[in-house]
């Protein structure tokens, strides 16, 4: 209000002085007239000045209450509480926090875990790989519980964090792939019990009707025929049963250090016992000793499974041969299977390794599943390569251990 009388008070002056200077001149005021000038002059100058004081001050803008570095942690926090994956961070002192707003809900808590899971724990430990990925349960809401995997980053100790973790929810993954696997394993088991209890069942009621008639040599011939025929489906679903409960019962590898070459010669001794003057066995060691920590008797089996699919693909070809090799390449054990047989067609690469697949006339499909389940469960892998070495061979499968 102060301002608004003053600029009134110095516009009056300049209006006035402006009505005023002219007669006081026109009747000879000189000295006053000049004093009006002056005073106009001033007011005006007074004015301008207010009005620029007034100009910069609506121009000038108020300062932020939130300081920048406030702004980028304020940004963060809202952008990870809009994050749907629960993710926590542990401080120097081995403490728990959660990160977001998921993470809240799922402990229940505002900030530090108060007793969080031993299983949560037990995969940030210092020796543990800094890209470790894991499946765990963690109890939710309403006393179930969930699956989430679990993946784990070194802070290195910046803002105080030793180590973040991100949980993502995958039960409704896995309840779907496990329905899914059930269902396919379901339908492969009615396929094969059936495609052997159908049979049986005919040649048994048709026995039966031969046994009730009077016996005669050619009725004795068909009861053999029958009988004959029901035992061997029912030595084929025998096999069919065991296979399946050696695939489902593989126990964990008790491991040992083993000389590898020692390994191969000893698989090449039992494929021989099998296989000798049918299919000749290539044996290519390694030019030094190499040790490695295996299960000898899962391993064993696993290349024989390796070698009798290749010995069974070469059989009816000209110089039938199979090859096994070993060595350290890469900074890494590999081990490689070959044959000189027809090849696996490109239509079939991508299912050999299902359960009870095969493209065999009397196969059931459990070699190939059983070895790279098992070389698996060594940490390895198990992979029929796309290309083999130049030569005859026609056919590569190669571990990596």
């Amino acid at each position: 209000m102060r301002i608004v009388l003053a600029i009134l008070a110095k516009l009056s002056i300049i209006i006035a002085a402006c009505l005023l200077t002219g007669p006081a001149w026109q009747n000879g005021f000189f000295a006053t007239a000049v004093l009006i000038v002056c005073m106009a002059v001033f007011s005006m100058v007074s004015l301008i000045a207010t009005q620029l004081e007034l100009l910069r001050h609506t121009q000038r803008q108020e300062p932020s209450v939130v300081q920048p570095a406030e702004r980028e942690t304020l940004l963060n926090r809202v952008l990870l509480d809009h994050a749907p994956v629960p993710l926590l961070f542990q401080k120097t002192d081995g403490t728990l926090h959660a990160a977001n707003r998921a993470a809240r809900r799922l402990f229940e808590t505002e900030g530090r875990l108060i007793a969080p899971p031993s299983s949560l724990l037990a995969f940030i430990e210092p020796d543990k790989s800094a890209s470790e990925n894991a499946i765990i349960r963690l109890p939710s809401s309403g006393g179930s519980s969930r699956v989430y995997a679990v993946s784990v980053g070194q802070g290195g100790g910046v803002g105080g964090i030793v180590a973040y973790l991100a949980l993502m929810d995958v039960e409704a993954r896995m309840n779907a792939a496990e329905a899914q696997a059930l269902r396919e394993l379901l339908q492969i088991l009615s396929h094969e019990i059936m495609n052997s209890l159908t049979p049986i069942v005919s040649l048994s009621a048709t026995a039966a009707e031969l046994f009730s008639e009077v016996p005669t040599r050619e009725t004795g011939r068909m009861i053999n025929e029958a009988l004959a025929t029901i035992r061997r489906r029912a030595d084929g679903l025998d096999r069919f049963v065991r296979g399946y409960r050696d695939l489902a019962r593989l126990p964990t590898p008790d491991l040992q250090p083993i000389d590898l070459g020692e390994l191969l010669c000893e698989t090449a001794r039992l494929f021989d016992a099998r296989w000798a003057g049918r299919v000749a066995l290539e044996l290519s060691l390694p030019p030094e000793r190499i040790m490695v920590r295996l299960d000898r008797g899962q391993m064993e089996q696993a290349l024989l499974n390796l070698l009798n699919n290749g010995a069974e693909a070469v059989l009816g070809y000209p110089s039938p041969r199979v090859k096994l090799a070993g060595a350290w390449i890469d900074e890494a054990v590999r081990i490689t299977v070959q044959d000189n047989g027809k090849g696996i067609d490109h239509t079939q690469r991508e299912r050999i390794f299902e359960p009870f697949v095969s493209f065999k006339a009397n196969g059931n499909g459990i070699g190939l599943s059983l070895a790279r389940q098992i070389v698996r469960s060594h940490g390895g892998t198990l992979a029929l390569e796309n290309e083999t070495a130049p030569g005859a061979w026609t056919t590569l499968f190669c571990i990596r251990l």
